[in-house]
């Protein structure tokens, strides 16, 4: 595990959701298939269909299945139709990350999602798992607002949270997740038990990289004071 941050007290931490809380991977990978077989596309190994997990749908239509802007738009709102009822809650929470985001919350760190699904989508899924009790914010844009950049959703979790960015962590899998955090100032903290991997979060400019939940909760637990 790489250990380098800018050495302020950490009082806020931001997670991603796909691959950072939750494993998402089957009910995405549900979605997308649903959605291309009402267009009769071919499908996709599962490998070819990992881009999905983090970016945003519109883009992971166009890159994975080289389709115009248009059609990504259609089979996004296709996605959402499986995803909506069933693809949702076909994700598991991943062991211990509920209890850290708890020890925290007590501890008196601030605890956010930040999230480029839909905040529609993020709000049933923390209230369906029994996390809402420990998030201080939960960020994500409407469903119907193609700007889902990372940068944007941090700077409005720093805005939510009324903190400096030097004093915040957004922890995440993917590069998206660490250039987003280092865009808008904040430490970017990398874990490797989602669907990046070292050598993408190191390249995207990670101050830490943890290998577990439980490498994670100690070094959070460290940066941000908690004994």
């Amino acid at each position: 595990m790489q250990n380098s941050t800018s050495g302020a007290p950490i009082r806020a931490v931001l997670f991603d959701w796909d691959g950072t809380v939750a494993d998402t991977r089957p009910g995405i990978f549900n979605s997308v298939r649903y959605a291309i077989g009402q267009y009769g596309i071919a499908d996709r190994p599962d490998d070819e269909l990992r881009y999905f997990i983090g970016p945003p749908l519109y883009d992971g239509f166009e890159h994975v299945f080289g389709v115009s802007p248009e059609l990504a738009n259609e089979l996004t709102d296709t996605y959402r139709v499986y995803y909506r009822d069933k693809g949702i809650f076909e994700c598991n929470v991943y062991d211990g990350v509920g209890d850290l985001l708890r020890e925290l919350h007590d501890a008196g760190v601030k605890t956010a999602v930040v999230s480029s699904k839909p905040k529609e989508f993020l709000d049933r899924l923390v209230e369906h798992f029994g996390l809402a009790e420990h998030l201080d914010a939960v960020v994500g844009p409407a469903i119907d607002n193609h700007n889902s950049n990372k940068t944007v959703l941090v700077n409005q979790a720093l805005k939510e949270l009324m903190l400096l960015p030097s004093t915040v962590a957004m922890i995440g899998d993917r590069h998206f997740d660490m250039e987003g955090a280092k865009a808008a100032g904040v430490n970017a903290v990398g874990v490797l038990y989602g669907y990046g991997t070292e050598e993408e979060l190191c390249a995207a400019g990670a101050d830490a990289v943890c290998e577990q939940v439980a490498d994670l909760r100690g070094f959070l637990l460290q940066h941000c004071g908690v004994s």
